[in-house]
């Protein structure tokens, strides 16, 4: 984790009312890509602390309830756990940044993958397309996985891309 230098007041200049609204609309709009849900306490501590901010599942929801004053590595964590930026957190956000940062969170979680999807694969012929959207998807989820803190190897998946019969590879072709 990379660490952001601190402000001047600290803690004192985040909220702690804002920053636990904004934490509960950052959990709503980015589940738990391993159950489909809001993250647990527990998991997102768990989470937190591999990646080298100690916490616990009691303390993550006094910060989720409003509770507790939230660190500044634990403010640093989260933004970058969830791909925002520090001033998500800031209570004097401009409203109309802190709308886009809502229409993003709400796209990823509704389909936009789909539609980039499409649109990368419209360059292949039509019996291919579902064979490199395959890859394609094989890619993006070892991103995930290695975003969410998942290990990354060079073994291939137990469950690999299916190719066509004719054993052309799809997405292996030299171009």
């Amino acid at each position: 984790m990379q660490s952001a230098p601190e402000p001047s007041g600290t803690s004192a200049a985040i909220s702690v009312h804002v920053f636990a609204e904004r934490l509960v609309e950052l959990l709503r709009a980015q589940p738990d890509p391993d159950t489909g849900r809001a993250y647990s306490n527990e998991r997102l501590a768990a989470l937190l602390t591999e990646r080298g901010v100690r916490m616990s599942g009691t303390h993550m929801w006094h910060l989720r309830t409003g509770r507790a004053v939230p660190r500044w590595t634990e403010v640093v964590a989260f933004a970058e756990f969830f791909g925002v930026g520090l001033d998500f957190f800031d209570p004097a956000i401009s409203p109309d940044l802190l709308a886009q940062w809502r229409l993003a969170g709400h796209l990823r979680t509704h389909g936009v993958e789909e539609v980039a999807l499409r649109r990368l694969t419209d360059q292949f012929p039509a019996q291919d397309r579902p064979h490199v959207a395959e890859a394609i998807l094989g890619v993006l989820q070892g991103f995930k996985a290695v975003r969410a803190g998942g290990e990354s190897s060079d073994e291939p998946s137990s469950e690999p891309a299916s190719r066509p019969e004719n054993g052309t590879g799809g997405a292996e072709q030299d171009r």
